[in-house]
């Protein structure tokens, strides 16, 4: 049978709907009222205010998901079964002030029963709209419902076992962070009731409603520093292994007895499918103890799963396990696989766990729960959100290690460009052992050995009195059993100036170093800095960084083919001393040493003060297929020059008195070049740019 409470979320199931045994009138009209209003999916939750029904009507606390102009869609629709009504009134209210009133006429059937829609914009920012619908007649209205809290913005969703859900004990909650559904019993492993389809507050009931510490933190951090409310999905399940996470249902993906399946059936009944851009999975500490396997091929196939049912997904951030107790590589080999995801899949972005507070050797502590919060959702502000500030947001990658020289005495440890490495200081465990980090740096499985080393930039230079024959590195054990004197693992960490700390690194392979570059410099007539350099053996690309008067730390400003031997930095009217320097490099190596050079901007660029009158370039632009025109203003005697970026006089045509002269530029390929006029007193030059 079909029940109805006032104000209640009621569901049937359409398949359903023709075995009902009609007995009065009443329920006929109801049943009648109800297909009218049936949609395509296969579920239908209506809700019942005496003879209001309605298909579509915000709930206390909703989120709707906001569109490309920050806006949120609020629909308002249903059936009204008593006549006599002319229209439904909408009132719109932000932050209890009425900003906008609707009216949907009524439109009725023969069978008496008049339908009506409308929606309204909200926009998404941190403030609370409510509404209240009243159905109206000629001269008087009827309130029927009030719905208050709702906003608009975005959507996230957690998924992964323990260490994603922080055993949802968090009990903080905001006011613009949102949550749907509840959390099943036994740590969200037991089958969904599909009842529960309610908005709340996150964490407004620690356990059922919860998002986890480090969901909160990710939802606070993001809300309260971009002012856009967001709604918050923790799917996580404790126990699980990776191939839960991948177990997808394929007639029924929404299947409440697994965990994708609860999770998705949570996310489409709260209306989000379309509105999901941005997936955190923090899970594999199961395979690192045995108790589960083919984390890889899992994780492509819950990829995959999450492609289809989500089709707006476009980023996902997977967490890099920590070193637990297992005595096994087995852990060493996940953590290798996950910090090289974004290298195999181009819309994943990894984040180191090691060096997390409170790690007690497989959980961590609130504080520990919000740290990881606080680092990942700088990463989603980055792509979601315009973040300026990047440098140094993501956990430094190791991505070349090689000898510094044939005498194998140094060897060099590259990590992602931009980084700014710090090599730790000794690490007290209990206050009372003290830890080296050369002791966690292992040669082909040994410990290194290692007697000096420092940070420089991105590199991490290991030095040892000895020559090494090591083909492979690792950085960190692979496990720390419990009876080792500095178990938990928590220290020392290789990390960059931001405090993100390196990932693991298991079995990486070590080459040698190519050749370093001679680098030479000028300053050309546009004022701008010209490099170049000769072919280094072995080089698929070259590196070339920057460093101004004012700046402590050397910037990469680009990455050149092999096949460039010079480039031309536009130093945009900066003067003064800019210092660069240039590495060859390859997938596996680069020059152990940079080549340096220095040039000085001059703060007036040119030998003269142009007269901007004496001469007229036409065309300009011109294209290469043409010849260009240099008119005077007056008879000139002297000669006029065209000049490339690099100060090469490319043209030279004499003046004897003339007004206008002529150059063939046929051949040129495009850029910009100067013009200068030089006479027996003066120079004076323009710029002239070639297109193709």
């Amino acid at each position: 049978m079909i029940l109805y409470t006032s104000g209640k979320n009621l569901s049937f199931n359409k398949k359903h709907f023709v075995k009902i045994k009609l007995y009065n009138p009443f329920l006929v009209r109801i049943c009648i009222s109800l297909s009218l209003i049936l949609s395509a999916n296969d579920q239908l939750i209506a809700q019942r205010f005496n003879s209001v029904l309605f298909s579509k009507l915000p709930q206390n606390y909703q989120l709707y998901p906001r569109d490309s102009q920050s806006e949120g869609t609020v629909p308002i629709s249903g059936i009204v079964e008593a006549t006599g009504y002319s229209y439904v009134s909408v009132q719109v209210f932000r932050n209890d002030m009425l900003i906008k009133n609707l009216k949907a006429t009524l439109k009725y059937d023969n069978k008496g029963v008049g339908s009506f829609s409308t929606e309204t914009k909200i926009k998404a920012e941190l403030a609370q709209y409510s509404f209240k619908v009243f159905a109206c007649k000629t001269t008087d209205s009827t309130l029927i419902v009030t719905r208050e809290n709702v906003v608009s913005g975005d959507v996230f969703v957690i998924d992964g076992q323990s260490n994603s859900t922080g055993f949802f004990t968090e009990e903080a909650t905001d006011p613009y962070c949102r949550t749907f559904g509840k959390i099943t019993d036994i740590l969200n492993t037991t089958p969904y009731n599909p009842v529960d389809t309610l908005w709340a507050l996150s964490n407004q009931d620690k356990y059922f409603t919860g998002v986890g510490t480090m969901g909160f933190e990710i939802q606070k951090q993001l809300s309260q520093k971009y002012g856009i409310p967001n709604c918050l999905i923790n799917g996580g399940f404790h126990w699980s292994s990776s191939v839960n996470h991948a177990q997808r249902t394929e007639n029924n993906p929404a299947d409440l007895n697994t965990g994708y399946g609860r999770m998705l059936y949570r996310i489409q009944k709260a209306g989000l499918q379309d509105a999901v851009k941005s997936f955190i999975y923090r899970q594999g500490e199961s395979e690192a103890y045995h108790e589960g396997s083919d984390w890889a091929g899992n994780f492509s196939k819950m990829r995959s799963n999450l492609k289809l049912d989500y089709p707006k997904l476009e980023k996902i951030y997977v967490f890099q396990i920590d070193i637990i107790y297992f005595p096994s590589t087995t852990g060493a080999e996940l953590r290798e696989y996950q910090r090289k995801l974004p290298e195999i899949y181009p819309d994943v972005r990894s984040l180191a766990t090691v060096g997390t507070k409170q790690f007690d050797g497989l959980h961590y502590g609130s504080e520990g729960y919000r740290q990881n919060g606080m680092e990942v959702s700088r990463l989603i502000a980055k792509d979601f959100y315009q973040l300026k500030d990047t440098v140094n947001i993501n956990s430094p990658s190791l991505k070349k290690v090689f000898y510094a020289s044939q005498e194998k005495k140094q060897l060099i440890l590259v990590f992602d460009e931009g980084q700014q490495m710090v090599y730790p200081e000794p690490y007290k465990v209990n206050n009372q052992v003290t830890l080296q980090m050369k002791d966690f740096i292992y040669l082909n499985g040994f410990s290194a050995g290692i007697t000096t080393a420092q940070a420089d930039g991105n590199r991490i230079i290991l030095n040892f009195d000895n020559p090494q024959n090591a083909q492979i590195i690792d950085y960190l054990p692979p496990f720390t059993l419990e009876s080792n004197y500095f178990y938990p693992y928590n220290g020392p960490y290789l990390t960059n100036r931001l405090g993100m700390r390196a990932f693991t690194v298991y079995q990486f392979p070590i080459a040698n170093s190519l050749n370093s570059v001679n680098l030479a410099s000028s300053v050309n007539p546009f004022g701008n800095a010209v490099l170049s350099w000769s072919e280094v053996a072995g080089a698929t690309n070259y590196v070339l960084e920057r460093k101004r008067a004012f700046e402590e730390n050397y910037v990469s400003i680009v990455n050149l083919s092999s096949a460039a031997r010079s480039y031309e930095d536009k130093t945009n009217g900066w003067s003064g001393k800019i210092s660069y320097r240039l590495k060859a490099a390859n997938d596996i190596s680069e020059s152990s040493t940079y080549g340096y050079s220095e040039v000085e901007i001059p703060i007036v660029l040119g030998t003269e003060k142009e007269d901007k009158n004496s001469f007229e370039i036409f065309p300009n632009p011109a294209t290469n297929n043409e010849r260009v025109s240099v008119r005077f203003t007056s008879p000139k005697k002297g000669v006029i020059l065209l000049i490339n970026a690099f100060g090469q006089v490319l043209r030279k045509h004499a003046v004897n008195h003339q007004t206008i002269v002529t150059l063939d530029i046929h051949d040129l390929p495009s850029g910009n070049y100067l013009i200068r006029l030089q006479t027996e007193n003066k120079l004076i030059t323009k710029m002239i740019s070639i297109v193709d």
